[in-house]
């Protein structure tokens, strides 16, 4: 009995971050069950060119970029000002937490689902037409932001209740971003363009 009590003391339930969690079983000892936990913890993000193939660069085609993001976005602001996150905005293929916006629907919310510290907004046939998400407050400013999306057009800024927002283009729709009145991002909204 005393190793059995030994046995689950040293073992933990690791959940993966999506919706419909898997369960594993895992000794907290080893280096890889110290990551995911902390992956499960705060979030993290990849990006990339899909299907991009690293053995022969003359048989590479155009390809979509894409960024992935898992976990809580007030964590780690730094993925606000990744490479690859800001060319998949412009390309309108971000995933946040299992969640893309589709920008050839019904632009129309009919209910939200709040995933972590997200807001994914749904309409009336369950298609995903906006995602709001929380960055962690007063680490990235405006100039920097702006900075790291400088390949992306700008359409709209202006003032709002509690700071500044700015709306950059993307080839089918818009992102909103919102800064407190110290110019610190707030948050960004990924939608249709009006």
């Amino acid at each position: 009995m005393r190793k059995v009590r030994q046995l689950l003391s040293t073992t933990i339930v690791v959940s993966t971050l999506v919706v419909g969690s898997s369960v594993a079983y895992i000794a907290t000892n080893s280096p890889e069950t110290q990551a995911a936990e902390q992956v499960q913890k705060w979030g993290h993000g990849e990006g990339g060119a899909s299907g991009a193939s690293t053995q022969s660069t003359k048989n590479l085609k155009a390809q979509t970029p894409w960024y992935n993001y898992e976990g809580y976005t007030t964590h780690d602001p730094s993925f606000t000002q990744d490479y690859n996150f800001v060319r998949a905005l412009k390309y309108d293929n971000v995933t946040i937490n299992g969640y893309k916006v589709n920008t050839h629907t019904d632009r129309e919310p009919y209910y939200s689902k709040k995933i972590y510290d997200t807001t994914v907004d749904f309409n009336g046939e369950d298609e995903v037409v906006g995602i709001t998400f929380l960055t962690k407050p007063n680490t990235v400013s405006k100039d920097m932001f702006k900075k790291a999306h400088a390949s992306n057009q700008i359409v709209n800024s202006g003032e709002t209740e509690g700071g500044t927002f700015l709306e950059y283009k993307t080839n089918t729709g818009l992102y909103s971003v919102d800064f407190d009145k110290n110019d610190k991002l707030k948050e960004i909204l990924i939608t249709f363009e009006d």
